[in-house]
């Protein structure tokens, strides 16, 4: 049984086919690694402040009788952005064209005690200028605000779409296995 250049090239294109749906996963877990905070829920009072990984830190610098938010964003004790925001605004601090923090304020809660913010969702991704945050079990705020305690699960399923991408794999591989075990 020979085989003909045609059948060979069908081969090679399968093998790299299944090579591509063996290494998915693999970039799918390096590019899910990057997200260090996903969609999670902040509470912080006025005068406040919340740590995040890698050394930020958010505060809540004063509330306005406008209903706006002072806050500001810093490392290492320096100022990188500071913004009034208002209910349903998005604060978004990049670096060098890479998002870092992406965090909308959901309600500002106004009390004779003390003012409170929230911000749902916040996303923030990994700085890759600085070292690589150490794994925590939980996420403890420095201002003693309750977190959600629900567990981290998560799978290859997470990935955005992973699903569609190895959907459309497995169904070109199979065209080209049919074509190439094709009966003449």
């Amino acid at each position: 049984m020979s085989y003909s250049r045609n059948n060979w090239i069908r081969f090679f294109v399968s093998f790299l086919i299944i090579l591509l749906l063996l290494i998915l996963p693999v970039l799918g877990a390096q590019v899910k690694a990057e997200v260090l905070m996903d969609g999670d829920s902040i509470f912080v009072e006025t005068g406040s402040f919340w740590e995040f990984n890698q050394g930020y830190v958010f505060v809540i610098k004063d509330v306005n009788a406008d209903g706006g938010v002072w806050v500001e964003l810093s490392l290492d004790g320096v100022s990188l952005k500071d913004e009034v925001l208002y209910e349903g605004d998005i604060f978004v601090y990049s670096r060098d064209s890479t998002e870092l923090f992406n965090m909308t304020v959901d309600t500002i809660y106004y009390g004779s005690g003390g003012d409170l913010v929230t911000f749902k969702p916040v996303f923030q991704y990994r700085d890759r200028s600085l070292p690589a945050p150490i794994p925590e079990d939980s996420e403890v705020s420095v201002n003693d605000s309750n977190t959600s305690s629900e567990p981290d699960v998560t799978s290859d399923n997470d990935i955005p779409g992973f699903g569609l991408i190895t959907t459309m794999c497995c169904m070109v591989l199979v065209f080209i296995c049919r074509s190439f075990f094709e009966v003449k």
